[in-house]
């Protein structure tokens, strides 16, 4: 691999496969105190979308019930210091990592070694909208 890297600052948000949505949205705000962002998911896909910090979880629940048939972990999304895109997919290309399409999030999928999904943010994303107004307000 190259020595060219890119620089992750935090966890945004990871997505878990849940029997019950609403079971699992009311332990993880009743019992630990998460928030919930009230995003809609569409109508296809029952899910929960909650927050901790800046951190979230996104509760995404299996049509067969199912959350542990060995996919429990969707994905996990990772904050960049990369300013766009297009600086994070020339740095994984570099080093021969592969990219998904971009999302209308402004953001790519990879996976690692093993094939977990990983999403990619660029400061740019749509998801880091609290991590940018925290920086407005802070400096």
């Amino acid at each position: 691999m190259s020595t060219t890297r890119l620089k992750v600052t935090g966890i945004n948000h990871v997505v878990l496969h849940v029997a019950d949505v609403e079971r699992s949205k009311r332990f993880y705000i009743e019992v630990l105190g998460f928030e919930d962002r009230n995003m809609s998911a569409g109508p296809s896909l029952k899910a929960s979308f909650l927050r901790c910090g800046y951190q979230g979880l996104d509760l995404f629940e299996v049509p067969s019930g199912d959350a542990h048939g060995g996919e429990e972990m969707n994905h996990m999304a990772l904050c960049v210091t990369a300013d766009d895109l297009d600086e994070i997919v020339a740095a994984l290309s570099k080093n021969g990592i592969e990219t998904s399409d971009r999302t209308p999030r402004n953001t790519v999928f990879i996976s690692d070694p093993d094939g977990h999904r990983i999403e990619m943010l660029p400061l740019s994303a749509s998801e880091r909208v609290l991590e940018r107004e925290a920086t407005r307000t802070s400096g």
